[in-house]
């Protein structure tokens, strides 16, 4: 409940093996809704500790370099959630005991969702370091100069719309219940896409 994303792969063997005592001790508790559903809050918590970590609004002001490493970090963990599980089952299976044999994408759905978020939310940041106007433009000489300036700064003004308008949604976009997530960050790739042709 308190971990950074940094801090979550090396806390999961030790979660699971409680994990695993509750399912080879419990009388009660040892079903495989149960167990299920106890994986599934695990899930759920490591996309709360991530989020935390998350700030959309360094994003959309444009200040992405710690966000980007949160980001990765969340990536990580996601990912070392799942090698964890996999883990822990094929040690399961070694030692011979009751196998879990679980609804794995009702314990991954969301995690695995979350960090496509992530990876979308870092391609977000990677196209602020592009084009957001960060810097002035230098000069350009030559004929085409004056050309060459308002052609770049049209694109920063266009990028600028692009972000205004994820910035505007009515959802927190790294709610992994939010599916309309997708057609508004493909409208945006699609709009960085013209962007780099124009550049």
């Amino acid at each position: 409940a308190e971990a950074s994303p940094q801090d979550i792969p090396a806390i999961l063997p030790s979660i699971l093996n409680v994990i695993r005592l509750v399912w080879k001790h419990s009388r009660f508790y040892n079903t495989a809704d149960r167990l299920t559903g106890l994986l599934r809050k695990v899930s759920n918590e490591i996309i709360n500790r991530c989020s935390a970590s998350i700030s959309l609004s360094d994003i959309f002001d444009g200040d992405v370099e710690s966000v980007m490493g949160a980001l990765r970090q969340s990536i990580l963990a996601g990912e070392a959630w799942k090698r964890a599980y996999r883990s822990t089952t094929t040690a399961i299976a070694r030692a011979g005991e009751r196998a879990w044999d679980f609804d794995v994408s009702s314990i991954f759905a969301q995690i695995d969702a979350f960090v496509q978020r992530c990876r979308d939310m870092l391609e977000v940041c990677e196209a602020q370091t592009q084009f957001a106007p960060r810097t002035k433009l230098p000069a350009f000489g030559g004929a085409r100069g004056p050309e060459i300036s308002k052609s770049l700064v049209d694109i920063q003004t266009s990028f600028h719309r692009l972000v205004v308008s994820l910035r505007s949604l009515e959802y927190n976009i790294l709610d992994v219940k939010a599916t309309r997530w997708h057609d508004d960050y493909n409208s945006f790739k699609s709009g960085v896409k013209d962007l780099e042709v124009m550049m």
